[in-house]
């Protein structure tokens, strides 16, 4: 992938080219999920496959996956821009476009592999579940390595939905416009309560600009 990201920070504004961008958050940008190993893909294909064949996947996650597939196969990534905030909150996602109600914005990428103790420390897991009320061992961990959704910000008040959206029998967490969203708003989805329950304030990138 060659795209360019509008990156901003202490006032200067940037376009960066994903090599760049990297450099700069010191993370690796994937688009989608990667599966530490072919043989958890395969599990978690088979364990969707059950769950669908038993209807104990939602309608809407299924309708998600089939509404979001021109998305989560070309790995789409809206107009977008990411600036700093303050050492704080570091980085925040915004909306580089008006976006209309129910419009995908990213899919939460990462890398799949089994849940451990220490991930109560890391800010950027994202549990793994096949369809709700069936979780896995797994999660997606987007620490060093995920798309632009890692550096999306939480909010009470969001404006973003996270969403199971499954696809081929796996299931992929989606962000889409809960409302019509101005361009220049910041993104926002609401972290839930186990996230602050369990975790610490995401780390913060000390990479200059």
């Amino acid at each position: 992938m060659n795209f360019r990201l509008h990156v901003e920070k202490e006032g200067i504004r940037r376009s960066l080219f994903l090599s760049e961008l990297q450099t700069l958050t010191q993370a690796l940008y994937i688009p989608s999920l990667e599966f530490i190993d072919p043989s958890t893909k395969e599990e978690l294909i088979r364990r969707g496959e059950r769950l669908r064949k038993r209807g104990e996947m939602t309608l809407e996650q299924i309708w998600l996956g089939n509404y979001y597939k021109k998305e989560l196969e070309s790995f789409h990534i809206p107009p977008l821009e990411l600036r700093w905030i303050d050492p704080t909150l570091g980085w925040g996602v915004f909306a580089a476009k008006d976006f209309k109600k129910r419009e995908f914005v990213a899919e939460y990428s990462g890398l799949v592999r089994k849940r451990k103790k220490e991930d109560n420390k890391n800010s950027y897991c994202f549990e793994y579940v096949s369809a709700e009320g069936h979780p896995t061992p797994y999660i997606i961990d987007a620490r060093d390595q995920g798309g632009v959704s890692r550096y999306i910000n939480h909010s009470s008040s969001p404006n973003l939905t996270p969403a199971l959206a499954t696809l081929d029998h796996i299931t992929h967490i989606v962000l889409f416009a809960k409302e019509s969203i101005a361009k220049g708003s910041q993104l926002t989805y609401d972290y839930g309560p186990d996230y602050w329950a369990h975790r610490t304030p995401p780390l913060i990138n000390s990479a200059s600009f």
